[in-house]
């Protein structure tokens, strides 16, 4: 099978990195197209992938020249196309960036069908999954969706793609029952929980504790307003008011980088905390396994249609044995249980400070924990076992629980 994987930006930004373990396990078994919605660069981030990246622009003379081609081939099918993305069931936000990528989705149709494209698969239910959308009406070629937590509530032609996908995967069963309540029931079985997985780091290491160590907390995450940091700093002013040793280091960046800074220098944390930026998935995966990091920290907050999935770097510090002190937002619970780590109420940093003093001043309960975390990592959240699910649904292993598309139409 050849499938083309949709992303928005993967693998032409160092953003959306939490496909990449899919995408290579993926290729070790089907042949992958990867077809970026609004690729800002030409380059590819993500080395020794073994799937093929079709670069287009979002608009572009090259792109209008694909897309014109597909508009000669079959004109009635793209004016109903049109009309579809138009006059479908959306928002009025949703439609004008569908219009805004209906040209990109006509080259995409020319893209799959020239090289011989037998499934393609949108990997969010907003954009990627309306050129998928699009792309079969043209070409007929069957897709499939994944289902985040943000697209879920974008109201982007959301029923029309659940009808006419062979199935839609939500990563969380939590955002699954979201999705179900804004769909007919027919369309809301449709929806199976599927979770993205991690690569399994080599081995749970031996940390290097010497006597005199400070343990080392780390926070990576994308510097935005949901992810909490001024609540996780208010917690670790709290920490050091109360005598621990401990550093943290905060990698990612994003738009919230000064007032994050500014409130490190306020609380005077200057000498505790390190701001790294974005750090490429590699090096932060290898300074995992090294063992240099004790504990992993999340104080992430939601409101109404904004909240966690299941983070993939909650994951991956797990797989490498570390404890997670996160919020009970999202589906965390659906990755943190009482043995691997804590979670505790959103925008309060006393419960954070308690969650991480406990696990700072125990390191048998650390090594305890991150062994219990890294045995459920191994079980449901490792790349091989999620991507065999996708497979399965992709109709390449045992029949899937998902009822069959001929009964919608």
């Amino acid at each position: 099978m050849k499938l083309a994987y949709i992303t928005a930006l993967f693998p032409f930004a160092p953003q959306e990195q939490f496909f990449e373990p899919e995408v290579r396990t993926l290729a070790r078994h089907v042949d992958v197209v990867l077809i970026a919605t609004r690729p800002p660069t030409r380059r590819h981030h993500y080395a020794g992938l073994a799937a093929q990246a079709v670069h287009l622009d979002l608009c572009s003379l090259p792109t209008l020249a694909l897309a014109t081609r597909e508009f000669a081939r079959a004109p009635g099918r793209v004016f109903g196309a049109f009309a579809a993305v138009l006059f479908g069931r959306s928002s009025l936000q949703a439609r004008a960036v569908n219009l805004a990528v209906f040209p990109k989705a006509l080259a995409v149709a020319h893209e799959v069908r020239r090289l011989g494209v037998d499934h393609v698969h949108a990997a969010w239910l907003t954009t990627p999954a309306t050129i998928a959308y699009v792309v079969w009406r043209l070409t007929r070629i069957p897709f499939s969706v994944t289902a985040h937590q943000h697209d879920i509530f974008a109201g982007n032609l959301t029923a029309e793609k659940v009808r006419r996908a062979c199935f839609t995967r939500v990563i969380s069963a939590r955002n699954c029952r979201h999705l179900r309540e804004r769909l007919e029931p027919l369309l809301a079985a449709r929806c199976a929980v599927g979770h993205l997985g991690v690569e399994l780091l080599p081995g749970t290491p031996e940390a290097p504790e010497a006597p005199g160590r400070v343990p080392r907390i780390l926070c990576a995450a994308r510097l935005c307003i949901w992810k909490g940091h001024r609540y996780l700093l208010a917690a670790l002013a709290l920490l050091r008011d109360r005598g621990l040793d401990f550093a943290c280091d905060l990698a990612g960046d994003g738009e919230l980088r000064p007032q994050v800074e500014a409130d490190v220098v306020r609380l005077g944390l200057g000498e505790r905390v390190r701001m790294l930026g974005n750090v490429p998935h590699a090096a932060l995966t290898a300074s995992l396994a090294r063992g240099d990091y004790d504990l992993f920290a999340l104080a992430s907050t939601e409101r109404a249609g904004e909240h966690e999935g299941i983070p993939v770097a909650a994951m991956e510090a797990m797989a490498a044995g570390l404890p997670v002190v996160a919020t009970r937002t999202g589906s965390f619970d659906e990755l943190v249980d009482g043995e691997s780590g804590a979670l505790v109420a959103q925008r309060d940093p006393l419960a954070l400070a308690d969650a991480l003093e406990k696990f700072l001043r125990d390191r048998a309960l650390r090594r305890r924990a991150g062994e219990h975390g890294r045995a459920r990592v191994v079980a449901e959240f490792a790349t091989e076992a999620t991507t065999r699910r996708l497979l399965e649904l992709l109709g390449l292993g045992p029949p899937a629980a998902v009822p069959a598309r001929r009964a919608l139409h």
